[in-house]
C-alpha cells in the first residue's frame, strides 16, 4: 500500500498516522526510517495522533537530484513543513539521534510549532570532553566498514558502532534491509550534526519543556553528552532507561510514557 505523503522542501515525505488526540511527530535517526517507531506507536495507543515520517531520501520519501548532503536546519525545515501541511502544530516532537537534533533545532527556531520535545540521545558529542575522539573513532569504523563491504558495510559498521554488536537482531531483518537500501541518505547524514550552529547560549534560551532520554547501557560519551544537554536546557527533565542507544526499540513503553507525560 502506498503511504501518504506531503511535500516539504521540494520533496515528498512519506508518513504514517495512528490514533487521535494531541499530535506527536516522531523523527528517526541515521540509518533507520519511520518503521523504527512501530513499537513506540503501539505503546502510545490511540490517545494521541502519532505521526511517523521518513526523512528525505529514507524509506518511501523522495530526495532532490543530486543529493549529496544535508544540514540540521534543512531537516528541521522539512519537519516544520510537515507539521504545517498536516495541521499538527503545535506538536510534541520526539526524535532519536539526528532526528532529536532536528527536533531541538525546530524547538529553538520555530517554537510556535512545538509544544515540547522528547530527545533520545541527540548526537551532540561536543558536550562531552571525550566527544572529539568518539567522533573520530566512529568515522574510522565507518571507513573500515566501507572498505570491507561498500556502502552496505558502512551502514552496518555505523549501526554496530552506535548500537552495539547485536543491533541487527534488535532492528530485525526488515529494518536492517531498509537501512542498507538508503546509502545516499546515510552518507548525507554523516556530516549533518556538525552543521548545527547552535551553542550553549541558544540551549539556555530554550522556552519549551524538554525530556531528554538517556540509555544507561549506551556508550559513556553519549551518556555524558545527554546529561550535559539536560543540564543546559532550562526546562529539561532527564529520564534514564535500562537500554542502549536505541531506547525506543529496547524500552518503547518507557519512551511512550515520557511522551505521554509531556503531551
Amino acid at each position: 500500500m502506498t503511504p501518504a505523503s506531503v511535500e516539504a522542501g521540494g520533496v515528498a515525505l512519506a508518513y504514517d498516522e495512528h490514533g487521535d488526540g494531541p499530535a506527536v511527530v516522531l523523527v528517526h535517526g541515521t540509518a533507520t526510517a519511520r518503521s523504527v517507531w512501530r513499537e513506540t506507536v503501539e505503546s502510545l495507543g490511540d490517545g494521541v495522533r502519532a505521526i511517523a515520517y521518513d526523512r528525505r531520501a529514507y524509506g518511501d520519501s523522495g530526495a532532490p537530484e543530486p543529493y549529496g548532503g544535508t544540514t540540521v536546519g534543512e531537516q528541521a525545515d522539512d519537519l516544520a513543513e510537515l507539521i504545517e501541511a498536516l495541521g499538527a502544530g503545535p506538536a510534541m516532537v520526539c526524535g532519536h539521534e539526528l532526528g532529536a537534533l532536528t527536533c531541538l533545532d525546530l524547538l529553538l527556531r520555530r517554537p510556535e510549532l512545538v509544544s515540547g520535545a522528547v530527545l533520545i540521545e541527540p548526537p551532540m558529542l561536543w558536550l562531552s570532553p571525550a566527544g572529539t575522539d568518539a567522533v573520530g573513532d566512529l568515522r574510522e569504523a565507518v571507513s573500515r566498514g566501507a572498505g570491507e563491504g561498500g556502502a552496505a558495510g558502512a551502514v552496518r559498521a555505523y549501526l554496530e558502532a552506535v548500537g552495539g554488536p547485536d543491533v541487527a537482531a534488535l532492528l530485525g531483518d526488515e529494518r536492517m534491509e531498509a537501512a542498507m537500501a538508503s546509502p545516499r541518505a546515510f552518507a548525507a547524514d554523516l556530516a549533518a550534526a556538525a552543521s548545527w550552529t547552535g551553542g550553549r547560549r541558544e540551549l539556555r534560551a530554550a522556552e519549551r519543556s524538554v525530556t531528554v532520554v538517556n540509555g544507561l547501557r549506551s556508550a559513556a560519551v553519549r551518556q555524558e553528552a545527554t546529561r550535559a544537554l539536560a543540564e543546559l536546557l532550562p526546562n529539561a527533565r532527564l529520564v534514564d532507561t535500562d537500554s542502549g542507544h536505541f531506547a525506543h526499540l529496547e524500552r518503547p513503553a518507557d519512551v511512550a510514557a515520557a511522551i505521554r507525560a509531556s503531551v
